[in-house]
């Protein structure tokens, strides 16, 4: 191992996530995505570093390493120094920290209550948090100097300390509501309002950003023409956005210190004037996904007008709405905040009431690695399939769901599913289980024939969804059209394919098929095709994603399942429901005629106000498509899912007499939410750009090992049959158009002409 291996790993081992930047650098290689690929997976960190030996250390700051810095710095040429700007402060509190090579030291602390980035706090003095990152110790920047730790202060030394309020960048002034302006509406050049102004900050946080050999010019003017075109800001609107918001981001940013590179920086927002988009003007001032909330709490039971003995059970802060002094509160008028992805939201997400959370709570204390969300995406489904064909609500929704289990490799993972097949085996209910593998599409109606309600544990999901992608065998290629339409027929019937032998088809009444399947980010993203986002499969499953890779903990890890929580399991799997003749719904598994009466289940109702919040949400998940439409289709079964989540929710809470309640509707939309806008802001963007990427890298990687004398574009077409002519060529332009290899037309050793390919460090060393 390298120095620069050992040093990731350790930080690795403290639970902060890395990734390489180019040697002597601070720029992440040409065709990675720097902040965005950082990881505390040993496997991947080894990959890089063996790939790459020198390649320098960064480290993501903010809630990926829970790490937040102080980042001080004294310019070449002296005219800043943020020593001197730290002298306004008190004394900086003791903390792990670590000097750079130009005079100047990064201090790590830790928070849970994020600061907002902010470059230039002070003069030499930058914050460093979500979404950023800095250069770790022993790597070596530009100028040959070397990142190193204080004496005594390295992370292996001392613990962090609180982020010191006083170098908390101030938060903005309370929103004043405006009405949302219309381009239409739009006649003045006037200087934009600070609504609009905040509007296009947001939007801009969201724009990728400028890197050295990936189009970064391109990018830039992309960003300049959203603000003046999009946002119609002025000219000097504009560059003070990019400059303060957008630059500080790019790798490397832009040194406005320099003639040269300030007149190139001004001169694409002068560049953006002159553009025409496709797109009619001022269109982002009618994105409603960039319009800032009034953020006023008040409490359900207010809003709704619901009875007060369910107030113990209402989850106050939940909503915003207009002003109180509104004189009409109707669900048009309705506004769910967006979740909240700080640890106090995501603790009451994962302590739910009832049987769930009594089952939820006995896995994560026998956890050696306790994995709390992954704990609920694995319990849902058990409850689903448990209650399954057994309740309904009066629009139909049943119980059944798909949940993946995404978290780093070695992370714990595979507990929850194990625990659950303990209290299968305790509670005499092992039937509700179906293979831990599938062979077809075949198998799984069969399954399903003879046990119409079925849990499937699929441990390492991604790579099921890769070899069914592969279309290597037909029988797999048909497993992910199956589990769409046993989803869907959950209250209806199924029937399988038609045979010459009519005795091989399965017809299954009302199949209740639940499936919680684990797997690694980077399994689970090249196992899944951007086409998955549109064709309705990908809005079918929940992905609980978690970045957590806890330390062991070895108390408790030994407890079987409590014997009241094993009644309550076999009272639900024993519980028979009597339909109107008196016979019992497993009287329906094997019909095979369609002139019989489907079974009954419980009919649980839902209070009027639980319904209103599902029609909120179904309109806010409308929104959601309109404002994002590569992400409509994800966002289009939201509220099917939430009502299913609040049946399972309902029949744990209440055996008897299960009941949708405010409080449960609540929970179940704000949980679906929470998991689509953190399933499509950190893995549909590695979906979609990933199956491209990976064959992209592997041209490299074959040209590469071709070294100085370069590799004939005839050796690359022989050592790429994964691919076909046509692709290849369009994936070779797209790198030598990203200066990530270089082409060059040379003669053969037969005097004939022929294209040859270099990586940009062959070819300077070829060159040389």
């Amino acid at each position: 191992m390298t120095q620069f291996l050992d040093y990731a790993l350790k930080y690795a081992s403290l639970g902060w996530q890395v990734f390489p930047l180019m040697p002597c650098q601070k720029i992440p290689f040409p065709g990675t995505h720097g902040v965005k690929d950082a990881t505390a997976d040993e496997v991947q960190i080894r990959t890089w570093w063996e790939k790459w030996p020198n390649a320098n250390i960064a480290i993501a700051c903010g809630k990926a390493s829970n790490i937040y810095v102080v980042d001080v710095d004294v310019t070449e040429a002296g005219d800043v120094n943020g020593h001197e700007s730290l002298k306004e402060f008190p004394a900086l509190p003791e903390t792990i920290k670590q000097n750079t090579p130009r005079g100047g030291f990064h201090a790590f602390y830790f928070t849970d209550d994020s600061p907002a980035n902010r470059n230039s706090f002070r003069p030499g003095i930058d914050i460093r948090g979500n979404g950023y990152y800095v250069v770790a110790a022993p790597s070596v920047h530009p100028n040959g100097g070397k990142y190193v730790w204080a004496q005594g202060c390295a992370p292996w030394e001392r613990e962090p300390a609180e982020f010191p309020e006083f170098l908390r960048p101030s938060k903005q002034a309370p929103w004043t509501k405006t009405p949302l302006l219309r381009a239409h509406d739009v006649v003045s050049t006037a200087p934009a309002s600070a609504d609009i102004l905040q509007r296009a900050s947001l939007y801009l946080a969201e724009c990728d950003p400028a890197i050295q050999g990936q189009r970064g010019h391109d990018k830039l003017l992309w960003a300049a023409v959203a603000m003046v075109h999009g946002f119609l800001l002025s000219d000097s609107q504009a560059l003070d956005l990019l400059t303060r918001e957008y630059n500080p981001r790019c790798v490397p940013p832009w040194d406005l210190s320099i003639t040269k590179d300030d007149k190139d920086f001004r001169r694409k927002v002068s560049e953006a004037q002159k553009l025409a988009p496709d797109k009619p003007r001022g269109w982002l001032l009618e994105d409603e996904s960039y319009a800032i909330q009034p953020n006023i709490d008040i409490d359900v039971n207010a809003l709704l007008n619901v009875n007060t003995s369910e107030s113990d059970k209402t989850l106050g802060g939940f909503f915003s709405t207009q002003p109180p002094n509104t004189q009409s509160v109707g669900i048009d008028y309705w506004i769910i905040k967006k979740p909240s992805s700080n640890t106090k939201d995501l603790t009451f997400l994962t302590q739910p009431t009832g049987l769930l959370g009594e089952i939820c709570e006995w896995i994560n204390t026998t956890a050696i690695k306790p994995q709390p969300l992954l704990t609920l995406a694995c319990v849902l489904p058990f409850l689903g399939v448990l209650f399954g064909r057994k309740i309904r609500d009066s629009l139909g929704s049943r119980t059944n769901l798909y949940c993946m289990g995404i978290a780093p490799s070695s992370a714990g993972k595979a507990h929850a599913p194990n625990q659950i097949r303990k209290l299968c085996e305790a509670s005499g209910c092992v039937d509700l289980l179906g293979g831990s593998d599938v062979a077809s599409d075949a198998a799984i109606e069969e399954r399903m024939s003879l046990h119409p309600a079925s849990l499937f544990l699929w441990d390492e999901i991604g790579y099921l969804l890769s070899h069914i992608r592969s279309g290597i065998s037909q029988h797999h290629v048909r497993i992910v059209p199956l589990l769409m339409k046993l989803y869907s027929a959950s209250g209806s019937i199924y029937k399988g394919r038609e045979y010459a032998d009519m005795d091989r088809q399965r017809t299954i009444i009302q199949p209740c098929c639940c499936i919680y399947g684990t797997s690694t980010p980077e399994r689970f993203s090249s196992g899944v095709t951007p086409e998955e986002l549109q064709d309705g499969w990908l809005s079918r499953c929940l992905v609980f994603l978690s970045h957590d890779n806890p330390p062991k903990e070895r108390h408790g890890c030994d407890v079987p399942p409590p014997p009241e929580i094993c009644e309550k399991v076999t009272a639900w799997a024993t519980r028979q429901i009597t339909i109107t003749d008196g016979r019992s719904i497993d009287t329906f598994v094997n019909t095979q005629t369609g002139n019989v009466a489907p079974p009954e289940q419980i009919i649980v109702p839902r209070t009027p106000d639980a319904e209103k919040l599902f029609l909120a949400f179904d309109g806010e998940s409308i929104t959601h498509g309109q404002s994002n439409p590569e992400l409509a289709c994800l966002w289009a079964k939201a509220e099917e899912n939430a009502r299913r989540i609040a049946l399972i929710c309902a029949a744990s809470e209440n055996f008897q007499a299960p009941e949708i309640t405010t409080s449960i509707a609540e929970y179940a939309c704000r949980l679906v939410r929470y998991l689509l806008s953190s399933f499509g802001s950190e893995i549909v963007p590695t979906i979609t750009t990933s199956h491209i990427d990976a064959k992209k890298q592997k041209l490299v990687t074959i040209i590469e090992k071709h070294g100085t004398d370069g590799c004939w574009k005839r050796d690359l077409t022989r050592a790429s049959q994964w691919t076909n002519n046509k692709e290849r060529t369009a994936l070779l332009a797209d790198l030598v158009e990203a200066e990530q290899i270089i082409a060059q037309i040379k003669k053969t050793n037969k005097g004939a002409p022929a294209t040859c390919f270099w990586t940009v460090e062959n070819y300077r060393r070829h060159s040389e």
